[in-house]
């Protein structure tokens, strides 16, 4: 069983803590968005029991959670605080600020959590590679159209509004897509990896 795979409990407990008031927020904002966030919850709550390939997938998927929502909720919580009427502002500042500050706490126990995991792989008894399985291809590709279609958006809005918010926007899915493309190219060197070591064998 992966169990490298994973996350420690209380990575899962506040990424289902993240999800719940993530999709509070976006239900206030339109109910059918909530579908979304409600999705983390349940994949961490279901990983430890699911086989090896549903923990990788799960795993990937926060992952990939974290890097597309993070931006996105710490700037709906900035401007939810910053240009919504008085008589909103006390339901809005909870559930603005709760999530944004959740998923912060959130990335930095998930950078901590990759961190030792790449301490133990460095220690441990060199490997042969695992092979890229085709849902990990696929995942790579939405992945990379999700990203790519959010940064061509916000490129051509940039081009006709200069504003800070759209600013933030455009850095924000700059870094997206430099991890992004820092993933296709972890990808690619185990396709290569994988075919050195076939070939010498």
């Amino acid at each position: 069983m992966a169990q490298h795979d994973v996350f420690s409990r209380r990575v899962r407990w506040l990424a289902i803590a993240v999800g719940f008031s993530a999709a509070a927020l976006t239900c206030f904002l339109s109910p059918l968005a909530a579908l979304v966030p409600a999705l983390l919850p349940l994949a961490a709550a279901l990983q430890p029991t699911l086989p090896d390939t549903g923990k990788r997938v799960v795993k990937w998927f926060t992952w990939a959670w974290a890097l597309l929502w993070t931006p996105c909720l710490v700037g709906i919580g900035f401007l939810l605080l910053n240009n919504f009427p008085s008589h909103y502002s006390m339901v809005l500042r909870v559930l603005s600020t709760v999530p944004a500050l959740l998923i912060l706490w959130w990335d930095i126990e998930l950078i901590a959590d990759g961190t030792r995991r790449i301490r133990i792989w460095r220690s441990a008894p060199a490997q042969e590679p695992r092979s890229v399985s085709w849902a990990l291809w696929i995942f790579a590709a939405a992945l990379n159209l999700w990203v790519g279609c959010g940064l061509a958006k916000v490129i051509s809005v940039y081009r006709g509004d200069h504003g800070a918010g759209v600013l933030y926007m455009l850095v924000m899915s700059l870094v997206e897509a430099l991890i992004v493309v820092a993933f296709d190219i972890y990808l690619t060197w185990r396709v290569v990896k994988l075919r050195r070591v076939s070939q010498l064998m």
